[in-house]
């Protein structure tokens, strides 16, 4: 991809095809399919399972690694966590502990963004927005997430992606602050 692309795209652009890269790599026909274990091991990622209250992940070289996933963790959460340390391999080829907490924050919310285009497609999602047009009543967060196989909270965060996307997701600055603009109703 050309630099001039690159500059041109926003963020969640960029994170959406980094995940629509991956998954195109498979041949997925429904959200549930989506194997993050799968995923892993084709490209070279090992994932260990320890007894310790946190999951992380220690690059390799490439996009290689070692994820040590936290053992007993509801399957819905699971997926979701695995998914995001796959997106660190994937995408952050550095340590964090040596790095600044804010860089460290910016690339826990690179890695979340691109774990939610990565089990949560724009192509599986057209079916959640034709079913909410179709049904009078709408569709519940509990459904989605039930669909997509994730925690009510990570598709909470997944459909407010494609809200700050239609809204044109704006940052202002006031009283030499920054800020983003939410539209309530």
């Amino acid at each position: 991809m050309q630099q001039r692309e690159l500059l041109h795209k926003t963020p969640l652009e960029y994170w959406e095809e980094r995940a629509n890269h991956v998954l195109s790599h498979f041949n997925y026909q429904e959200p549930d399919e989506i194997d993050i274990y799968e995923i892993c091991y084709r490209y070279g990622i090992k994932v260990k399972h320890h007894n310790k209250d946190t999951t992380f992940s220690v690059p390799k070289e490439g996009r290689r690694g070692i994820i040590y996933l936290q053992s007993n963790l509801p399957a819905d959460e699971e997926r979701v966590v695995l998914a995001e340390e796959f997106c660190h391999l994937y995408a952050h080829a550095i340590d964090q502990l040596s790095a600044s907490e804010y860089f460290v924050g910016k690339q826990e919310n690179q890695a979340k963004r691109m774990a939610a285009y990565l089990l949560m497609p724009s192509w599986f999602m057209e079916n959640v927005y034709k079913m909410a047009e179709f049904n009078e009543i709408g569709v519940l967060i509990e459904e989605i997430a039930d669909y997509f196989v994730v925690p009510e909270e990570f598709a909470h965060y997944r459909l407010q992606l494609d809200a700050s996307r239609e809204m044109g997701q704006t940052l202002r600055r006031w009283r030499g602050e920054y800020g983003s603009i939410e539209w309530m109703e």
